[in-house]
């Protein structure tokens, strides 16, 4: 998406939530790998722990990833990722809380981890908001 933008702004604030999504991915690979012995779960695994929540929220990244590739607006990619965001980004979040209870009961730092994660998916939506704001203006 951030190739696509149209101007500097919009892809600027693209950049972020990138960025920011490519550390979640890497923390929770850590945390995985930590808590599974040295052994990165895999994304069969994760929709298997996760369920239907997790293979939902994969499904629409896909298909706004796809739709970008094939000339989509990233005015509407954002609108599709804002709602995604407020729908089941947040259960799936709670949902990870749930299952990760008795880890972040026991353990600080992963407690921490997850809730300045939980924090940048909030901010996501703000942004998301933000440039369709911007884009509509255009």
């Amino acid at each position: 998406m951030v190739q696509k933008a149209e101007d500097t702004e919009t892809g600027l604030l693209l950049d972020v939530i990138l960025q920011e999504t490519r550390k979640h991915r890497e923390l929770m690979k850590h945390l995985s790998s930590v808590f599974e012995n040295g052994t990165v779960v895999g994304v069969n695994d994760c929709e298997k722990q996760m369920g239907q929540l997790f293979a939902e929220a994969l499904a629409l990244v896909h298909k706004v990833r796809d739709g970008i590739l094939q000339g989509m607006r990233i005015e509407d990619a954002a609108a599709k990722l804002v709602d995604f965001e407020r729908g089941v980004g947040e259960e799936y979040v709670a949902e990870m809380h749930v299952r990760a209870r008795s880890l972040v009961e026991e353990n600080q730092a992963v407690r921490n981890i997850l809730e300045n994660i939980t924090e940048d998916e909030r901010g996501h939506v703000e942004i998301l908001e933000l440039l369709t704001e911007i884009a509509s203006k255009k």
